[in-house]
């Protein structure tokens, strides 16, 4: 493809929910640019962006792919990425790569969740937005009422550029407000398209939007808004000034229109990222940092300056190993250079430079300032690391992946494979951060957090073809707590007596009930030497001891205090472990008295749906056990605050996600430990008994 200059680079990401038209679009974009000779389809398993074997099988976009083409003389490097929320890594991540966000929404089902999410996300990264409206080609389309959700949802600074002139089956004409002029586009999916006169009432509508295009234009800039207020208008030049100004500063939003299926609307979108969509060079001044410094430094996207590339992507291909995605910020990468690492503090050289279509990568000698390529076999580099020149060390940001809202406890299938598994997931955490794997030593189970079944069967077949690895998904254990709500006393002897010397310690400990988070206190109240002072620490040693493993339901306690106040002991027969033994046994004996209550960990649970949902969802958070702490509207949406158990919230996401088809979304923190209520503990204890019996 040759090479460009920082300016002719366009980057841009397209979001959206699953199945909104992302990849298809994608796929007619590199059809009307001659990438391609003919229009993959999913279904049929042959599109550039769904090119791995998973996808292929699924029918859905499980990673951010990239390709790449040219309109005129500019590069698009046009990342797909995933819509459905098991996948928001890849979401996450995109966005650090781009310099505007494309939001796709499907002509017949409109806005959704989605695009909020992705419309902050963006926000958050000081990326311009603009909306395409795709499937225009189906039944029952809605586009003017699609706009109204849009004006709802992020403000009547959404606006649109095109219309679709008779959508449905057989669309094939869009009009312009920029050009006033019609568009209709041939029907053997080539982007062929020839410019036709609008009729009178179409052309009233492309004027009507062309005013308020130009309104815009002016109000994003003082020097044009004074020509403006002075003549009434601005002239074209003045009108893409303003246009591309407002775009890059995120003034307004701008919507386009088509179908990807059919190709429709494919150079209106060309020429706009063309021509309004912001270069690399328009991208406000990143933020790095020297390592081990916290002041921010300015990085310029300029090639004379020291290179600096953020690697927002890795990926592991059969018979090529591990890819790293980069984009480049600042100066230069070439092959065959030496880099540095400045998030692992190691050096790096760089080998292969690529240039990615889907699958498909094309050698390319350098990586320019704006540019996204791909590197092969680093040394020690991974998603989220910054590399730079050695001498001008920076660091960027790294890239902050959702908290999980899904958890699962592993098994091995074949007994023996537990290092197996943690060995091959911790080798696709590099390639995919957006998942935790926890070894919880207090449960003895091995946990797998991520954002929902999708996200945790995408992994485990990658376990199971890589690593070969088989694994079954069961509910985690809850890590309940044990305490006392009473006072009580108790005796504990340990006596024994098996020829030679024996064993021989007696203690009375008093239990008492400590505020809620104050912990084991110990408290020698032994006068007159009624225990030595060196068998002390021992009967504390058997206390604690006993303490993690519970008394009554196998579970840590917690929160008590313990007072030995007298005991007995044998010149000879008397040692450290029989006091050590003697302490467990009275601490039983006295727990058991002081009215046992289990705690359970308690979690801050944050809901937003669409407000048709809102009595599925409080009903299914009673249900739950699940106490609102209130409710607050946000768009078209409803936020709902609520305290559940996690006993309660296993599998809660994919719940929620089926109860608001796919429109809701949850987040949990862990808040406190409360008090399990007398018939959940009732069966938590049976369980525990039964457990025991059958050892």
């Amino acid at each position: 493809m040759g090479q460009f200059t920082t300016d002719q680079i366009r980057n841009f990401g397209l979001f959206g929910h699953g199945h909104s038209g992302k990849t298809m679009l994608a796929e007619a974009m590199l059809r009307a640019l001659g990438v391609t000779n003919r229009l993959g389809r999913i279904e049929e398993g042959n599109t550039v962006s769904d090119h791995n074997k998973l996808e292929i099988e699924r029918q859905m976009s499980i990673t951010t792919s990239l390709v790449r083409g040219v309109y005129k003389d500019c590069a698009f490097n046009i990342l797909d990425a995933p819509g459905f929320p098991d996948f928001i890594g890849e979401v996450v991540s995109t966005m650090r790569a781009i310099d505007m966000a494309l939001l796709v929404v499907d002509g017949s089902q409109g806005h959704d969740i989605g695009h909020s999410q992705a419309f902050e996300m963006a926000a958050e990264q000081e990326l311009p937005r603009m909306f395409f409206i795709s499937k225009l080609d189906r039944e029952n389309t809605k586009f003017d009422a699609i706009i109204g959700e849009l004006e709802d949802e992020f403000g009547t600074n959404v606006l649109p550029v095109n219309f679709p002139i008779s959508p449905g089956p057989g669309f094939n004409s869009i009009g312009c407000a920029l050009t006033l002029k019609g568009y209709k586009y041939a029907e053997d999916s080539t982007g062929h398209v020839t410019e036709f006169e609008l009729s009178a009432d179409d052309k009233a509508k492309a004027e009507e939007l062309r005013a308020k295009l130009m309104e815009a234009a002016a109000e994003s800039d003082d020097e044009l808004l004074e020509i403006f207020f002075d003549k009434g208008e601005l002239n074209q030049e003045q009108f893409e000034k303003g246009m591309a100004i407002g775009i890059a500063k995120s003034k307004f939003f701008p919507v386009l229109c088509g179908a990807g299926s059919t190709v429709v609307g494919m150079s209106r979108l060309h020429d706009f990222l063309k021509t309004y969509g912001p270069s690399p060079l328009n991208r406000p001044l990143l933020k790095g940092r020297k390592p081990n410094s916290e002041t921010e430094i300015d990085i310029r996207t300029d090639v004379s300056e020291p290179t600096v590339a953020f690697v927002f992507k890795t990926v592991v291909e059969q018979h090529v190993g591990e890819m790293s995605f980069v984009r480049v910020f600042a100066g230069s990468i070439n092959q065959g250079t030496d880099l540095f690492n400045a998030s692992k503090n190691n050096g790096e050289k760089i080998g292969q430079l690529f240039h990615m279509c889907g699958k498909e990568r094309e050698s390319t000698d350098k990586l320019i300032a704006g540019d996204i390529g791909t590197m092969v076999k680093l040394k020690d580099t991974h998603t989220g690391d910054t590399l730079c020149d050695k001498n001008n060390q920076v660091l960027l940001p790294a890239i902050a992946f959702p908290l999980p809202v899904l958890d699962t406890a592993l098994v091995p299938v074949n007994k023996g494979d537990e290092d197996k598994i943690a060995t091959g997931l911790n080798a696709l955490h590099a390639e995919d951060p957006s998942f935790e794997l926890i070894q919880d030593a207090e449960l003895s189970q091995l946990l797998l957090k991520g954002q929902g079944d999708l996200h945790f069967n995408n992994l485990l077949t990658k376990l199971k073809d890589r690593y070969h690895v088989e694994v079954n998904m069961i509910e985690p254990k809850v890590p309940f707590r044990e305490t006392i709500r009473g006072t009580a006393e108790a005796e504990g002897k340990h006596k024994k007596q098996s020829g030679g010397r024996g064993q021989f310690g007696v203690v009375y400990v008093k239990l008492e009930k400590q505020p809620r988070g104050q912990g084991y206190e110990f408290v020698d109240a032994i006068v007159g030497g009624a225990i030595p002072g060196r068998f002390v620490p021992a009967v504390d040693k058997g206390i604690i001891e006993t303490m993690k493993r519970g008394v009554v339901a196998g579970y840590p306690v917690v929160d008590v205090k313990v007072t030995l106040f007298d005991g007995k002991f044998h010149d000879v027969d008397s040692s450290e472990l029989a006091f050590k033994i003697a302490g467990r046994l009275g601490f039983k004996a006295a727990f058991v008295k002081c009215k046992p209550l289990l705690l359970e960990p308690i979690y801050e649970l944050t809901v937003k749906v669409p407000e048709e949902y809102m009595g599925d969802v409080m009903g299914d958070l009673s249900s739950r056990r699940g106490k609102i702490q209130g409710m607050e509207g946000e768009g078209r949406y409803q936020v709902i605050k609520a305290q559940v158990p996690q006993k309660e919230l296993y599998r809660y996401a994919t719940s929620l996600r089926s109860m608001t088809q796919g429109r809701g979304t949850a987040r949990q923190v862990f808040s406190h430990y409360e008090d399990v209520p007398a018939e959940v503990q009732a069966k938590i204890v049976a369980e525990f008994i039964e457990e025991k019996e059958e050892e």
